[in-house]
């Protein structure tokens, strides 16, 4: 925060500034709220965030609590842009006197230092939790066989196996498991994690394991384009039908796709790089979505990279939303018509 135009806060201001803040806004303007409210007061100040949260009409104390949890307080979005947006919305800072100003900054230096602390041991224990993980899935690996052809999840996507394995892994007795290998440090070009698909297709990553920056080389054509997609089903049929001479990266959602797109771009500096997006029309509950964040995260890597952009196609009522699907609508043409 800067303090030339910001005074230091307690938590009594910061319910007043609160007050100047819709709750009721976009996902991601609400997230960077809580950012900034942790950046200042970290857990202290989470009763104060969740009541303000509440007052929004889609309110759900489960996705508060995750999201709360999943934020760093030492990140980049801080109290001055709460500040600056509050103000633009008509708060005004009542005056302070010398010593409640001097006050409020030793209260605020305190909180960074028990931050700053804080944040050292989650990091420290994710490390732990990531390296872990990265020793269960190569245990998991070398006690894998290839994956048969006939295993029912690949029929029912009707796609190859792609050299990934086969095994009984945790309480799944007929599991796919796909390998994830590292871009970021510490596990360049090692597997930092894997991801388990069941006979029923439910797909599981290992628990305290990384998947930022993974990706699974589904095919590899040395000086060809390179294209990234989400989905092991949906690289496979891209593989195999619709961009068969090129590389096909796995990087299993839509979240991914733009650390790995950044990987490959910083290692292939003039390689033609493809981001081959999912089409989310719907919520999972079947119903037209507001937002197609499979478009969104597409669009922003294939921009990031300065790459192209390939999104599949639906007519309003047929179902589907990734490549797969686009390929089994038009399979299923075919058998029809003859």
């Amino acid at each position: 925060m800067n303090t030339k135009h910001n005074q230091p806060l307690d938590l009594n201001t910061l319910q007043q500034v609160l007050n100047f803040v819709e709750a009721d806004a976009p996902r991601d303007d609400w997230a960077r709220v809580l950012m900034a409210i942790k950046s200042e007061f970290g857990d202290s100040a989470r009763d104060i965030a969740q009541e303000w949260s509440a007052t929004a009409s889609n309110f759900n104390v489960k996705d508060f609590l995750s999201t709360w949890k999943s934020i760093n307080a030492a990140g980049r979005v801080t109290i001055g842009t709460l500040i600056h947006q509050a103000k633009a919305n008509g708060w005004t800072p009542e005056p302070i006197s010398n010593s409640d100003r001097k006050r409020l900054d030793r209260e605020r230096k305190q909180r960074q230092a028990e931050n700053a602390k804080r944040a050292e041991l989650e990091a420290q224990q994710i490390t732990k939790q990531h390296q872990s993980a990265s020793e269960q899935a190569y245990r998991m690996i070398e006690s894998a066989k290839t994956a048969p052809a006939n295993h029912p999840y690949l029929q029912r996507k009707q796609i190859d196996a792609h050299g990934i394995l086969y095994g009984a892994v945790l309480s799944y007795g007929n599991a796919l498991i796909i390998p994830i290998y590292g871009t970021q440090k510490p596990f360049i070009g090692e597997v930092q994690n894997v991801q388990i698909i069941n006979a029923k297709g439910n797909k599981y990553f290992l628990k305290g394991g990384k998947k930022s920056g993974g990706y699974y080389p589904i095919q590899w054509v040395g000086g060809a384009a390179i294209v990234i997609c989400e989905g092991f089903a949906t690289g496979a049929t891209l593989a195999e039908h619709y961009t068969p001479f090129h590389s096909v990266i796995c990087a299993f959602d839509a979240g991914n796709m733009l650390p790995v797109a950044k990987a490959f771009r910083a290692q292939y500096p003039t390689a033609q790089i493809i981001i081959a997006g999912d089409n989310d029309r719907f919520t999972k509950h079947g119903k037209p979505s507001d937002k197609n964040a499979g478009i969104e995260a597409a669009t922003k890597a294939a921009r990031w990279i300065d790459g192209a952009l390939m999104i599949p196609e639906f007519k309003d009522y047929e179902q589907g939303s990734d490549w797969n699907d686009r390929y089994l609508l038009d399979a299923q043409k075919v058998v029809k018509h003859g």
